[in-house]
């Protein structure tokens, strides 16, 4: 019994011994080829340290050197990955003639002032079932409230009341807000005359289109909907080749002075927006307001800023292509668009505030399956107004709170991403006032000295590109590899000495030199 422990710490003995040889034996080679490699190797300073002359604080000095510029380098390698990542895109000019038949033209929506049409209100009215206590007349007036849907406080305060009693009598009639604005509201037909697209005289109907915008119910030409894709799915937006006031397009509007009730602003007239064809017509569309019997130019330059593929690369978290005509089913939450843009993101954000606070979403937001603001919900649409009514919804921006407000400037409201390429349009905007002797017979000149038809509550308005050339912008990676190559390259020869001879130089060394050797000692072998 003994006899055989004893034979088993022999071999125990046996192993550890052979396996301290081998681990013993690696070691003296690998020091060997440290040691020479050292001697060889034209890094700054190895060849002190292995140098047996010289004295063992000399060399603990020159490793300590070698070592310390070695960190220099890796933390300014840090640093310049740093700033890279930070600064790595460039926005230049391109081309400043790039033709305007490469852009598409801007979207053009146009809205009365009049919110509420007296004529179309009473006529509404008139076939409504109403309590017994309430008159026409009295409905028709509280109907002026209806902009309180658009601009909640606008009629100051104590009309809790009224909002209430005159949703009451909606519901008595069936009738949901999008039906009374759709009602209450000028048709497009009533308000443009005559329209010219490319010098030819089009049917108004045809070209404009109802939409919905932030102003309520507009007219629209150009703007691509969610729902004209799903009608048009090869739908694109209209270009043009020429420049000029003649060229472009050209719009009679009739206003009707006596009709106004419920204006968004203390003047009769229009708003006009022009935007991308694909976003929502919001207040940072680019607009101007036209007032009545006035001759206006509308100059359009158009600029595109696009990104190359080096940004498609390395930037996925921070901008987003639209290469395709819908919105992923990521982004259809509480707005429907017909593609993610910045400004749709935006758009979306909004809703999703106000539905997250007041359960509704105002009926100015193209949507689906949700339920639609009422004016019993203006109050709380006014409570939470500086929640999303301004630049970054979902955080309180109200007069009490703005000034301490410290907004994440690293993040984006609901992680709405930038556009990596988009178009913006530049405005700029004349008038004059119209001459009654002159009318214009299908926007060419006829004069009239005392007879004959004069203007009357009218006014027209040209938009058009104002050059045959516009500015294009490229966005671009301001450091490639080959820079990020070039910089660490340079800062590991200034500090350390590498090179790319480094690489064959280890390899040579620690292992085809180690093979080597292992070859020909055990051919010696052998041989004895």
């Amino acid at each position: 019994m003994n006899k055989m422990k004893n034979m088993k710490r022999m071999r125990k003995q046996s192993c550890c011994n052979i396996l301290q040889n081998v681990v013993r034996n690696c070691l003296k080679i690998i020091m060997k080829q440290i040691s020479e490699f050292c001697q060889k190797t034209g890094l700054h300073g190895c060849k002190y340290i292995c140098e047996p002359q010289r004295s063992m604080i000399e060399r603990v000095v020159w490793a300590i050197m070698v070592f310390s510029s070695l960190c220099i380098a890796i933390w300014m390698m840090k640093i310049t990955y740093e700033y890279f990542m930070k600064n790595y895109i460039l926005t230049v000019i391109e081309t400043t003639h790039h033709g305007i038949w490469n852009y598409p033209f801007p979207a053009v929506t146009i809205c009365d002032f009049n919110r509420v049409s007296l004529k179309l209100t009473k006529k509404l009215v008139d076939n409504l079932k109403l309590p017994p206590a309430v008159s026409k007349e009295f409905v028709v007036e509280e109907m002026r409230l209806l902009d309180e849907l658009l601009y909640p406080g606008v009629h100051g305060l104590y009309i809790r009341n009224n909002l209430s009693r005159l949703q009451n009598i909606f519901e008595m009639n069936n009738l949901t807000i999008p039906i009374i604005m759709n009602s209450v509201t000028r048709s497009c037909e009533s308000l443009l005359e005559l329209c010219k697209w490319k010098t030819k005289k089009e049917d108004c109907n045809n070209i404009f289109q109802t939409s919905i915008s932030r102003n309520g119910i507009c007219c629209s030409f150009n703007y691509i909907t969610h729902d004209l894709i799903m009608k048009q799915p090869s739908i694109k937006p209209h270009k043009i080749t020429s420049c000029g006031y003649q060229s472009g397009l050209n719009i009679l509007l009739n206003f009707d002075v006596e009709d106004y009730h419920a204006s968004i602003v203390e003047s009769i007239g229009i708003k006009i927006m022009l935007h991308d064809p694909y976003d929502y017509p919001d207040y940072d569309a680019a607009s101007k307001l036209i007032g009545v019997n006035k001759y206006s130019f509308l100059t359009v330059k158009p600029i595109e800023i696009y990104s190359t593929k080096d940004i498609k690369r390395v930037s996925n978290k921070q901008c987003t292509y639209n290469e395709e005509n819908t919105i992923p089913d990521n982004l259809k939450r509480n707005f429907i668009s017909s593609r993610y843009s910045f400004i749709n993101c935006l758009t979306d954000c909004r809703a999703t505030v106000i539905k997250k606070e007041c359960g509704c979403i105002p009926y100015y937001y193209p949507q689906n399956n949700t339920r639609i603001c009422n004016l019993r919900d203006v109050e709380c649409l006014e409570t939470f107004k500086f929640w999303y009514d301004t630049s970054w919804p979902g955080t309180d921006m109200s007069p009490k709170t703005l000034p301490f407000v410290e907004l994440d400037i690293k993040n984006r409201p609901c992680n709405c991403k930038p556009d990596c390429n988009f178009y913006r349009y530049i405005m700029e905007y004349s008038a004059a006032s119209l001459d009654k002797r002159v009318y214009y017979n299908d926007f060419t000149y006829t004069t009239y000295f005392s007879k004959g038809k004069t203007w009357k509550n009218q006014s027209i308005i040209h938009i058009f590109f104002g050059d045959l050339i516009s500015i294009r912008y490229r966005r671009d990676t301001r450091y490639s590899w080959r820079h990020i190559f070039a910089t660490y390259g340079g800062l590991l020869g200034i500090f350390a000495g590498f090179s790319f001879m480094f690489i064959f130089e280890i390899i040579y060394f620690f292992v085809i030199r180690i093979l080597t050797d292992a070859y020909a000692r055990r051919n010696m072998e052998s041989i004895n």
